[in-house]
């Protein structure tokens, strides 16, 4: 498993843009778990990344209704 922590290496930003209600979840979840916004982040496309590599993107894409 792959860590989420801020290492030395240099990190890469890009613009995502979140629904207003998806928004809303990720504040939530980030103040309730108090855990910060970007290892939310990070964790969730790492976690839906490894997803497609061990079961496919059609695979994936049906389970969450896309």
């Amino acid at each position: 498993m792959s860590s989420f922590l801020i290492t030395s290496t240099p990190q890469i930003q890009f613009p995502l843009r979140l629904s207003h209600d998806l928004t809303n979840r990720f504040n939530h979840i980030s103040r309730s778990t108090r855990i910060p916004k970007s290892t939310l982040g990070r964790i969730a496309i790492s976690t839906l990344l490894d997803q497609i590599d061990k079961k496919g993107i059609s695979t994936v894409l049906e389970e969450i209704g896309l």
